[in-house]
């Protein structure tokens, strides 16, 4: 494959501003619609709509699934309801599906009432009532089915006459009974090999693995993963096919999600995809996004303030051993971060996180906790002494309170998220800013303690 040579953005403007209209056309109609996708999101919207007008029907439509909501929403205010509708009849259900839900209600409403064909607008009033963030809110309506009582050159010459129309390549087709109930599920190759006269349902797979639509879409993205699969069918309660979910949208969820964790573990309430692509550029959104955690954060970190202060008359007879004081809280902090890290990751790979589950990783962590102590804490003394020459007495102090500390903030950052899966709170809201509050209150507790308790020995 030869590779292009990337757009600029200053070069199409140039074209806009002279109206080499033709050139344009040819330039931007040679590109991949991912490529165009990028470069739109540099271009300035008064060229950007330019551009986008000159593009075919297929490569407009392409690009508009690609570009960020924001950018959508620019293009289609310029456009009118006709336009628009032509452009969704030639994307995909569920990419026509995403452009339209960033449009007003009323306004989507009067593009579908446009479309002519009955099957697409039929499909579009489906999805539209699917939540965004479940399945079938991300699945496709393009898929193939065959009855089940079929024989398999009746099945191929069906297939087709159906494959053109679909905008999606399959490779699973997926088997129905008389009732529309998801029975089974037949390859392509199978299909291609099998003898003419076969029925279809002798050479299907019975062991299905599909979702209902109402399921939280990263359970779905999941399951798609773990059983390593091209698609995922998404059936109603009565177990009927209503679409396929395939991997491209399984990406997207993933992406969407770890986004999302990144967020939360930064104590930014970023909410679902829509609000976390307007962080960078919606400040009001943004404000109310990271403000409730730094609150959170603001009234815990106040009971740090006040243990601080109820020791103050030990601080001030021991100024060497306060010196130490950020570096036990950074140190806990960050391996208390490092198992909430861990944990999360594993909750997050299955469902059925039980109680068995839970003390294996307590008791793991726990075991990993002294180590790293013990050796933090070898560290901390040998640094301490040579800090202060001729005071073993602090270095002892510091390295026990470290060896203690960093124990307590793997038990704390391993038992957080836990405690916030059983409670059905994401458990990346326990990383960041909530579980560094709480060592530093746990951390500046135990320190100055232990401080306090051999005050007399540091004093001498």
């Amino acid at each position: 494959m030869i590779e292009k040579q990337l757009l600029r953005p200053d070069e199409l403007c140039q074209l806009v501003d002279s109206s080499q209209r033709q050139k344009l056309r040819l330039i931007l109609n040679d590109q991949h619609s991912a490529d165009l996708a990028e470069c739109f999101e540099e271009l300035p919207p008064e060229y950007r709509i330019s551009c986008f007008r000159v593009l075919d029907l297929d490569n407009a439509s392409a690009l508009l699934a690609e570009l960020e909501p924001d950018k959508q929403s620019e293009l289609l205010r310029d456009l009118g309801n006709n336009s628009i509708a032509a452009l969704v009849v030639n994307m995909s259900p569920d990419d026509a599906v995403d452009l339209l839900s960033e449009l007003p209600e009323t306004k989507a409403r009067e593009i579908i009432d446009q479309v002519d064909d009955s099957e697409v607008k039929e499909d579009l009033t489906q999805l539209m009532t699917f939540k965004e963030d479940t399945a079938g809110g991300i699945m496709s309506t393009d898929y193939l089915a065959l009855r089940s009582d079929m024989s398999v050159a009746e099945a191929l010459v069906y297939l087709r006459e159906e494959y053109e129309d679909l905008e999606e390549e399959i490779y699973d087709v997926y088997v129905v009974s008389s009732k529309e109930e998801l029975v089974g599920v037949v390859t392509l190759k199978e299909l291609l090999t099998a003898a003419p006269e076969v029925p279809v349902q002798s050479i299907m797979d019975k062991d299905l693995v599909y979702v209902e639509a109402d399921v939280d879409q990263e359970h779905a993205a999941e399951k798609l993963s773990r059983y390593d699969l091209l698609t995922l069918p998404v059936v109603n309660e009565h177990k009927q096919l209503l679409g396929i979910i395939t991997s491209d949208d399984v990406i997207d969820v993933l992406k969407e999600e770890a986004t999302e964790d990144i967020y939360q573990s930064s104590g930014i309430s970023a909410g679902g995809s829509e609000a976390q692509e307007t962080l960078g550029y919606n400040v009001r959104r943004a404000f109310s996004a990271r403000l409730p955690w730094l609150l959170v954060t603001l009234m815990i970190e106040t009971g740090s303030a006040s243990v601080i202060t109820h020791f103050d008359s030990v601080i001030q007879q021991t100024v060497q051993a306060a010196a130490f004081m950020p570096l036990l809280s950074g140190v806990t902090g960050s391996v208390a971060t490092q198992s909430t890290c861990i944990v999360i990751r594993g909750t997050g790979k299955t469902t059925n996180f039980g109680l068995k589950s839970a003390l294996r990783n307590i008791w793991h962590e726990a075991k990993v906790g002294v180590l790293l102590g013990l050796f933090c804490g070898i560290a901390c003394y040998l640094v301490s002494t040579f800090m202060h020459q001729g005071s073993q007495a602090l270095g002892i102090v510091v390295a026990c309170s470290l060896f203690v500390t960093m124990t307590v903030g793997v038990l704390i950052g391993t038992m957080m998220p836990i405690l916030f899966h059983k409670l059905g709170v994401e458990p990346a809201h326990a990383s960041g800013p909530f579980i560094t509050s709480i060592l530093d209150v746990c951390t500046m507790s135990i320190y100055l303690t232990i401080v306090h308790l051999f005050l007399s020995t540091l004093t001498r």
